[in-house]
C-alpha cells in the first residue's frame, strides 16, 4: 500500500495555463481539443488548497516562450507546432501564458518559468527543493504525456519519490493521458487518486511504503 507523505513533501503544479487549458488559448486556436487539459483544473485547485491547509509547500511551473518559439528550435521547427508559432504561444506577459482563472496560488508559492518540458533543465527548482529538504513530489498539471511525464522522469532520475495524481492531470489525447499515467506509475513513481492525497494530507500523511 502506498501512503502519501506530508513530511519532506511538495506539491508540483505543471503548466496550468490558459494556452493549454482554455479553448481560446493557443493550443485550442491551433485546433487541439483542450477539454482533457481543462479537466485537470478542479483537481489541481483541490490539491493546491489541500497543500496550503496541510502546510505542504507548493511549486508551480509555467511555460514561457519567445516570439516564434525561437527559444527552442524543436518547437520552432517541428510541423506539429507550426500553428503555435503563428499564434505566439505562451509569450511572457500575455493572457495565453497566464495561469488559468481560479488557480489558488498565492505569494508563498514558488513559481518557475521554463521553455523546456521539464523545469529541471533550466531552472533552480532542483537546488531549491533540496535546500528545503524535499524528497517527495506530488505532481499534477498538463500535459500528462509531455510536460508532466518529462518532469516526473527527470524528478525520478534525481531520486525524488513522485506521486502523480490522476484527476489532477490532463492531456489533449485521452489515450496519451492514460498511457502516460500507466507508464509513470510503473516506471517512475506512483499513480494515485485525488482522494488518496486529500485523505492523507487531512490526516497528516505518512511514509511511503
Amino acid at each position: 500500500m502506498i501512503r502519501i507523505p506530508t513530511a519532506r513533501t511538495a506539491l508540483l503544479v505543471v503548466d496550468m495555463q490558459n494556452g493549454f487549458c482554455h479553448p481560446d488559448g493557443s493550443f485550442g486556436k491551433a485546433g487541439a481539443d483542450v477539454s482533457g487539459c481543462a479537466d485537470a483544473i478542479p483537481g489541481s485547485v483541490a490539491l493546491i488548497e489541500a497543500a496550503h491547509a496541510a502546510g505542504v509547500p507548493v511549486y508551480a511551473t509555467r511555460a514561457i516562450h519567445e516570439p516564434g518559439l525561437a527559444d527552442w528550435n524543436m518547437l520552432a521547427e517541428l510541423p506539429m507546432y507550426a500553428g503555435l508559432v503563428e499564434l505566439g504561444s505562451c509569450e511572457e506577459g500575455t493572457w495565453d501564458a497566464a495561469f488559468v482563472d481560479g488557480l489558488p496560488l498565492d505569494e508563498q508559492d514558488r513559481i518557475y518559468s521554463k521553455s523546456r518540458f521539464s523545469p529541471f533543465v533550466e531552472t533552480t527548482i532542483d537546488a531549491d527543493l533540496r535546500a528545503a529538504g524535499i524528497e517527495n513530489l506530488v505532481t499534477c498539471g498538463v500535459g500528462t504525456s509531455a510536460c508532466v511525464e518529462t518532469t516526473v522522469r527527470d524528478a525520478s532520475q534525481r531520486s525524488y519519490r513522485t506521486f502523480i495524481v490522476a484527476e489532477g492531470t490532463g492531456d489533449i489525447s485521452l489515450d496519451a493521458h492514460e498511457h502516460s499515467l500507466a507508464l509513470m506509475g510503473s516506471l517512475f513513481g506512483y499513480t494515485v487518486t485525488l482522494e488518496d492525497v486529500l485523505a492523507a494530507w487531512s490526516e497528516g500523511g505518512g511514509d511511503a511504503s
